[in-house]
């Protein structure tokens, strides 16, 4: 059993937000965008004892706006957990046994789901925020009787235990006999009792021939019995020193783990190793607590969830980027934030999700391969279904049309005369308009293996990029770097991500990620054949020619070469070719100039990058739709 979806209103810096999530969900975005808040949202709600006085959130968990710059007033925080099985009877007999007052069944499918409901908001009268939870039916109602039952939410706990590792992972902490997972282990372990008794006779006789080694010691002990001298009673104590521990626990709770780095070198106890190491060593401890013991300590039919920050903390890139195998190993569901380039490398898009802050709080922008619409079953539309080879279909367990992959102008009228002339008619269009609306983002998986195995080299650093400058090579790529420089706009320095689309897969496919995570974009093409058709495929990914004429520019001239030559950059382009040691390239025409540039296209196009970015003048003279583009970028959205 895993969460599926997160809905979240008005907690934090979210005013609204919806969060799917897999077996790893890897969230990403700048500092204080709502990365650890969307962590927060779940710890709050699956590990709170719901209906017990101080549970719940406090003030500094209500969203606050302009709007709203009091959290006593308006509406309430809300998170909704959602579970659902991803086939029927995938989650186990015993576990729908439990649950069943609880689960919601997909009479055509047969899957399961669940919702859950927390929320909190200020009551005047007893001024204080009341906290409450409840399980929902697929209306989104609460569940009455026996589904209302507080028994309910203690196993369904039971089912789901929440762990969370927040980035700076004290192993001090973590491997005491007090933390989480290090003393609930210790505490299984089970000594025989034979082994206890023998132990413990040897303790105490070796204890006793310390203590006889040295006369300090055994004085020391013996003036400490002077303590039953003012402590008086009928039966005079005594007092001893223990160098050796008293009892089996002693020794468990004071176990500790040594590392070897490699061969050779010390060993030393964990928190006597870099941070890197002790970050790491706390999240192969929850490995083994899950393993080892959880099913004894909740369920054996219960799933973890682990919220974990930051694992890349204190690593090195190659370190980083090995990383994700090992998270995605870890037993349970796993819903991890970073920050790092080289650790998003391998993560699957689809496991991705970009966290941003915007004016009206946090959104969340991701892949998905299902968009939905919260919209009731009519009969009018199975027939919809039947003819949409696969695209369409109704999950009855959540109330709502399921749309995989991009739905079809004319599906989509026939959806909205299934439902016409209903009350609701009004609020249901606008659910299948905006469900319609994402699916047009839709990017496949073989189109996102194709850029998996293209674009690995740069994806980390597009992900972390404000905005995305699309151009064709290797030497564009250099060229507007230095041109930006040259006119005081640093790409780098304002989280621009150029991606020379040609060595990295496609224009149309980085068009589409861009406009599904949210990236605002540019492209700038060569005006022959090739380029021409580089933006004819973009717009075929239904984007608007309002939309293609605002994000797209072309050399007038053809390909770059013949752009630069015909902005009267010849003495400049002969000159880098002469310092290459071509004496002749003086007296070249255009025509030989041009063949020659092509010849060294990434060589000379570095040379005069370096030239732009330190003389502006020459920047100001490169050709105007790379400067157009880089003005654009300033403020473009």
């Amino acid at each position: 059993m895993q969460i599926s979806r997160l809905k979240i209103s008005n907690f934090r810096s979210i005013k609204e937000a919806e969060i799917q999530f897999g077996a790893v969900t890897v969230l990403i975005g700048t500092n204080n965008a709502g990365k650890s808040a969307i962590l927060e949202a779940i710890r709050i709600a699956l590990t709170r004892r719901w209906g017990q006085r101080g549970t719940g959130f406090t003030e500094y968990d209500v969203h606050l706006c302009d709007g709203r710059p009091d959290p006593k007033v308006g509406d309430p925080v809300v998170i909704e957990v959602e579970l659902q099985e991803a086939v029927a009877n995938e989650w186990p007999e015993d576990l729908q046994g439990e649950l069943e007052d609880i689960i919601q069944l997909d009479p055509v499918t047969g899957r399961a789901s669940i919702i859950m409901r927390v929320s909190c908001s200020w009551d005047a009268a007893e001024e204080s925020f009341v906290p409450r939870w409840e399980f929902l039916n697929v209306d989104r109602n609460p569940l009455a009787g026996r589904g209302a039952r507080a028994v309910n939410l203690q196993e369904f706990f039971q089912f789901l235990p929440v762990f969370y590792l927040e980035a700076l992972r004290d192993v001090t902490d973590e491997f005491s006999s007090r933390s989480q997972f290090w003393g609930k282990l210790l505490r299984t372990v089970q000594i025989p009792e034979p082994l206890e008794q023998r132990s413990k006779r040897i303790f105490d006789l070796l204890n006793r021939r310390l203590l006889d080694a040295d006369p300090l010691l055994t004085n020391l002990a013996t003036g400490l019995s002077h303590i039953s001298s003012v402590a008086a009673s009928d039966a005079p104590g005594q007092a001893d020193l223990r160098l050796l521990p008293l009892n089996t626990w002693d020794i468990l709770s004071k176990a500790e783990v040594i590392y070897q780095t490699e061969g050779g070198k010390p060993w030393l106890p964990l928190a006597r190793h870099g941070q890197g190491v002790q970050s790491l060593s706390v999240m192969f401890l929850f490995k083994a607590f899950v393993e080892l013991i959880l099913s004894d300590l909740y369920r054996p039919e219960s799933t973890a969830v682990l919220a974990l920050e930051e694992p890349e903390t204190h690593l090195h890139p190659q370190a980083a980027r090995s990383l994700w195998r090992h998270i995605s190993e870890l037993p349970g569901q796993k819903i991890v934030t970073t920050h790092s380039p080289y650790f998003l490398q391998h993560v699957p898009f689809r496991d991705i999700r970009v966290v941003r802050v915007e004016a009206n709080g946090t959104t969340v922008s991701s892949l998905p391969r299902q968009f939905r619409a919260p919209v009731p079953h009519v009969p009018q539309i199975d027939a919809i279904i039947a003819d949409s080879d696969g695209i369409i279909t109704y999950d009855r367990s959540l109330n709502e049309l399921v749309l995989s992959g991009t739905l079809p102008e004319n599906q989509y009228r026939n959806l909205l005369v299934a439902y016409a002339g209903r009350p609701d008619t009004q609020g249901i269009h606008a659910a299948l308009r905006k469900a319609c609306d994402a699916s047009q983002e839709f990017i496949s998986d073989a189109e996102l293996e194709k850029l998996g195995t293209f674009a690995r080299r740069i994806r980390g650093e597009i992900f972390f990029a404000r905005r995305w400058l699309l151009v064709e090579g290797q030497s564009e790529y250099q060229l507007v770097h230095g041109i930006a420089k040259g006119l005081g706009y640093d790409l780098d320095e304002h989280g621009v991500a150029v991606i020379d689309f040609q060595n990295n897969g496609s224009p149309e496919i980085f068009a589409v990620l861009a406009r599904a995570l949210g990236y605002p974009w540019l492209a700038v093409v060569d005006g022959d054949h090739a380029g021409h058709d580089y933006i004819a495929r973009i717009t075929a990914r239904n984007f608007s020619a309002a939309e293609i004429a605002r994000r797209t520019y072309s050399l007038p001239a053809g390909f770059l070469e013949q752009q630069l030559v015909e902005d009267g950059l010849q003495n400049e382009l002969k000159a880098i070719l002469v310092s290459f040691g071509n004496a002749a390239a003086t007296d070249f025409d255009n025509e030989t100039l041009i063949s020659a540039l092509e010849n060294d296209k990434s060589g000379y196009a570095a040379v005069l990058a370096k030239q732009c970015a330190e003389n502006q003048a020459l920047a100001q003279r490169m050709p105007a739709p790379f400067r157009d583009a880089i003005l654009a970028l300033r403020g473009l959205t």
